[in-house]
Formats: structure tokens, sequence, C-alpha cells
């Protein structure tokens, strides 16, 4: 039985050769993202600017003029009369870490948005800034839900799964 050892070893030179045994992936930077709400439709569909990113959490924050964020934010507001703050700030990984895309309003009355394109799929995390922050598998606040509360957690059953939330007291 003759077999065809030449095209196996060129496979297996060529994978070498591509992904090295014990080579690093090259690590991708992260980034920190920001909208703002700027209206709510009748139905509660939130309207929101366009996204901008920043290197870190705090440069956004500072950049975008966020009065208050993180945990509780919501509670916060009243001590301060901020003018906005941190409806929800959600991760692609684990415990609150990677990068982030964070909603800015000035309000947890049950205002929703559909993620964008690039996040969609793609929420591990969340800090609340509402007590209760609610996550949907499908677009338009359909499909299973699971909320995360104050001060927000990971998503288990929908995690990289979400494409609506909904931010509530």
């Amino acid at each position: 039985m003759k077999r065809n050892t030449g095209v196996l070893l060129a496979v297996v030179g060529l994978t070498a050769s591509v992904s090295p045994a014990g080579a690093a992936r090259p690590a991708v930077p992260e980034t920190h993202c920001v909208a703002h709400a700027v209206d709510q439709l009748p139905a509660g569909e939130l309207l929101l600017s366009a996204e901008v990113c920043y290197p870190t959490f705090a440069t956004a924050m500072a950049a975008e003029g966020v009065d208050a964020w993180g945990s509780n934010a919501a509670a916060r507001v009243a001590t301060i009369q901020a003018a906005s703050f941190t409806i929800g700030t959600h991760y692609d990984g684990a415990g609150f870490s990677g990068s982030s895309t964070s909603v800015v309003g000035s309000n947890c009355n049950g205002g929703w948005l559909n993620v964008s394109a690039t996040w969609n799929n793609r929420i591990s995390s969340t800090i609340n800034g509402c007590p209760r922050i609610r996550h949907f598998a499908g677009a338009s606040l359909t499909g299973a839900s699971e909320s995360t509360y104050a001060p927000g957690g990971n998503l288990g059953g929908l995690n990289n799964q979400t494409s609506s939330i909904q931010y509530l007291t």
C-alpha cells in the first residue's frame, strides 16, 4: 500500500510555519468606547450618538464628560447633581475585563437598544449604572433574557449572545 506522505508533510510543515509551537498570538489592544443616549423613541428605543473609542476607560469617561460611572452610577447622580452617567458598561471579558462599551444616559426608565454590529454576541460581563440591566438574545428585546443587578456581574447563558439591552430601575 503506497501512502502519499509528501502531502501530509507539506500540510504539517505549512501549519508549523504559520503557527509555530509556543508562539503567542499578537495581543489585540483594548478599546473603551462610549455612546450617548441622545433621544428616546415612544416605544422606548434609545437613539445613540456615534460611538467614540479610547485606549483606557478613565480617558473615555473624562473625554466624554461623564460625571458618574461604575457600580450604581444612577444612585450617585442624585448626590452630585450629574447631568450624565453611565447607565451600563459592557465588557467582552469576564469579570469586567477586556474592551468595553459604555452607554451614557440620564435615566433608568426602561430605555433599550440594539447593540452595534461590533458588540453583537460579544458581551461577557456588565457593570450596572442602573439597578437592573436586561440582556436579550434577539434584537428589539426578543428571545431569551438574563438580568444583571447592581453592581453587575458576568453573564451565564447569554455570555457572548446579547443582541439587545434594556436599562431599568
